[in-house]
């Protein structure tokens, strides 16, 4: 892995992860990850210092093409969401033509079924067409691989908190942890924006599926650090309070990652670790985690879910006793 970074290749990722170009920083940024996992300590802190905290900051919190699509609708003096409802049928159009008893056009509206094949091939043509939503899936792919470079930052076989340690010291252990929330959080974005806003009118936004995992993948560890850096996890408690939202997620990885987190948060790790296990572990059942678990345990349509929810929840128990 050295040879990489003393041939110019790391260098080269983090100039083209500064690109204003999406395609470019998204590559570039699935590339760094790639390169940091399983490094030693020493080049993982060389690929931050090259990327430079801030601008991964930048990439996590801006949505960068959203705002730059915005501001050139703006000098055009258009909306920037005037074409997401473009070449979008539906069952009352029909393209204009009549609908009668017992056609085809009455058939097709009737059915739910076609009804939900025709609203999926709608929202797959927009994601196609529309800038806006093309802009705002490269805001997330990136942000999604700039909190995965940081996730491979602290993988083991690093030394035990070593990274953590210093991550915390470029971000500002507060900074980082309220940069992690804001990925949990709707967003509005632009308020007051649109053409023809009358004061309500703006953009929320979500958070995605695959920016909550990468997130929590993240906290995962942390996690699996050492005791001081999950006492340190537990007393994020607006941060648990997002997460506990997110638990319930439709998203069968988002919710495997929060099984894995509240695993590793219930781990004691040896004698000296039992009143912060104890203390875990109360937090955790006061937040509502332990009968989320169970639930998931008992009733999840995942089999791999299931079996993570019974173990994390056995944990967060042997803690408590």
């Amino acid at each position: 892995m050295k040879h990489l970074v003393a041939a110019g290749v790391l260098t080269t990722l983090c100039e083209h992860a500064r690109s204003e170009n999406p395609g470019l920083r998204l590559n570039a940024m699935w590339a760094l990850k790639a390169l940091v996992e399983g490094a030693d300590v020493d080049v993982k802190k060389h690929a931050l210092e090259e990327l430079e905290p801030g601008w991964l900051v930048r990439l996590i919190l801006d949505d960068t093409e959203d705002d730059a699509l915005h501001a050139r609708t703006q000098l055009r003096g258009q909306d920037a969401d005037e074409d997401e409802d473009m070449d979008v049928e539906t069952p009352e159009d029909n393209n204009g033509a009549p609908t009668y008893p017992g056609s085809q056009s009455a058939l097709r509206a009737a059915s739910p079924r076609v009804q939900r094949a025709e609203r999926k091939v709608a929202a797959l043509r927009e994601a196609e067409l529309s800038p806006t939503r093309k802009a705002r899936n490269d805001d997330l792919a990136i942000q999604e691989q700039a909190l995965t470079f940081i996730q491979n930052l602290l993988s083991l076989p690093s030394a035990p908190g070593e990274m953590v340690d210093y991550i915390f010291a470029e971000f500002g252990q507060d900074r980082f942890f309220d940069i992690l929330a804001s990925k949990l959080r709707v967003k509005v974005l632009h308020p007051f924006a649109r053409k023809h806003a009358v004061g309500v009118d703006s953009r929320v936004l979500y958070p995605q599926a695959k920016v909550v995992a990468a997130v929590v993948y993240v906290l995962v560890n942390i996690a699996a650090s050492i005791p001081k850096h999950r006492q340190l996890l537990i007393l994020q408690t607006e941060l648990l309070k997002l997460l506990s939202g997110h638990i319930n997620s439709r998203d069968t990885d988002v919710r495997r990652a929060m099984c894995h987190l509240l695993s590793n948060l219930g781990e004691r790790e040896g004698d000296a670790d039992i009143p912060g296990g104890e203390q875990r572990a109360d937090e955790l059942r006061r937040l509502g985690f332990l009968s989320k678990l169970e639930e998931l345990e008992e009733k999840d349509s995942d089999l791999d879910v299931r079996e993570k929810a019974k173990a994390a929840a056995w944990r967060i128990k042997a803690a408590s006793s």
